[in-house]
This record gives structure tokens, sequence and C-alpha cells, in this order.
């Protein structure tokens, strides 16, 4: 049967783990934001162009500049999920040990 520091020391390692893999997560959608809104002035110019059969690209890429924004937003969301699922593991581990002394 295991002992019971053992248990709870591997539930904190697991809970941190968790923790850090959300933040890690939330840093490289953040990455990934920084690096999308540096492109936008590549729409500009497509905006700016003169000749009207010129400007279809520009709905193409409105659309796809659309689709990267929803996907950041659902990314962050679900990695502030994770990262908020670890904290709550590592805090009730700790809560479990508050009570047990």
């Amino acid at each position: 049967m295991p002992n019971g520091r053992d248990t709870d020391f591997w539930a904190r390692v697991l809970a941190l783990m968790t923790f850090l893999l959300g933040i890690g997560l939330m840093l490289l959608v953040f990455a990934w934001a920084a690096k999308l809104f540096n492109e936008l002035g590549v729409g500009k110019e497509i905006a700016l162009q003169t000749n009207p059969s010129e400007r279809t690209p520009l709905a193409e890429w409105g659309v796809r500049w659309l689709i990267r924004v929803v996907l950041l937003f659902a990314l962050g969301y679900i990695s502030s999920l994770i990262a908020a699922r670890g904290a709550s593991l590592y805090l009730s581990t700790r809560n479990r040990q508050r009570g047990e002394q």
C-alpha cells in the first residue's frame, strides 16, 4: 500500500507540471498572437491597391485573419483552463496536507 506522503508528493508534482504546461501554452499563444499582429501590415498593402480586380485577395486575407484570431482565442482559453486546473490540483493537495496535520 503506497505511503500517503509519497502519494501527496506525486500529486503535487503532477499538479505543478499541469500548471506549467498551461502557462507554457499561454506563452506560446501570446507569441503566435504577436507574430500575427506583426503581419497585419500585409493587409494594409492589399487594401490600398488601386485596381479593383486586385482587391479580391483582401477578402481572402480577412477570412484568414479572422480564422487565426478565433483559433488564438480558443487556444488561449484552453491553455488558461489547463493552468487553472493545475493550480486547483496543487491547492487541493496543500489543503489536504494541512487538514491531516
